[in-house]
């Protein structure tokens, strides 16, 4: 391990600069669907087609970041550029940072670790507004990251914490519609908090039904 030099302050500062700018809309708060659809400046569907490790300069230093490029297939909140008559997106997040010691005391990283989003794997993804550095994330860290699996009407969705929290303490006519499809549940027999895998086409209906009634 590198000992602690002033000359890492820049770097050391920095990192909390961007902790406060760049994920001051993702935290490790647990968000409501509603609460992320507000949060978030962009709503899509893609596939990721590359994860590129490399560098940023900030603050004197070096900051590891990760940037994802995703085929987007539909935007729910946003639209994606079309490059070469493709859409594509681009989310960059902050990478596995290095430890510095200071002192005797190893100083890690004060941010909460990154989503992982696999190459090949399809998601929605409810993306936070790039920072001033052009870093980003998905709301509520891994929250905000669904994987999509299986086809046609059976698709399914989870995130990284297993859609739990996902309709807390909406309002009880949207929390029960959405809440019904958990699991495979009936309508009749809907647990609007009860966290499980959902079937893509009702979160994706109530996504559209939230971000048209903010608009």
């Amino acid at each position: 391990m590198r000992p602690f030099t002033p000359r890492m302050l820049p770097i050391l500062t920095a990192l909390l600069v961007v902790a406060a700018a760049s994920l001051s809309a993702s935290t490790v708060s647990q968000f409501n669907l509603a609460e992320m659809s507000q949060r978030a400046q962009r709503i899509y569907v893609g596939t990721v087609r590359s994860a590129t490790e490399g560098t940023i300069a900030v603050g004197g230093g070096q900051l590891a970041v990760v940037t994802y490029q995703l085929s987007v297939s539909e935007d729910l909140r946003g639209e994606t550029a079309l490059v070469k008559g493709e859409k594509v997106a681009e989310i960059r997040m902050l990478g596995k940072q290095k430890t510095v010691r200071i002192g005797t005391v190893r100083s890690v990283s004060p941010l909460p670790a990154m989503p992982v989003l696999a190459v090949g794997q399809t998601y929605l993804v409810f993306t936070t507004q790039p920072s001033s550095i052009g870093l980003s994330t998905t709301v509520g860290l891994g929250q905000g990251a669904f994987r999509l699996y299986g086809k046609g009407d059976s698709q399914m969705a989870v995130n990284e914490v297993n859609n739990s929290g996902l309709f807390r303490d909406m309002q009880p006519a949207a929390a029960a519609a959405a809440g019904a499809a958990l699991r495979g549940a009936a309508p009749q027999a809907a647990q609007p908090q009860a966290a499980g895998p959902m079937r893509f086409a009702d979160l994706r209906a109530q996504i559209v039904n939230l971000v048209g009634a903010g608009r």
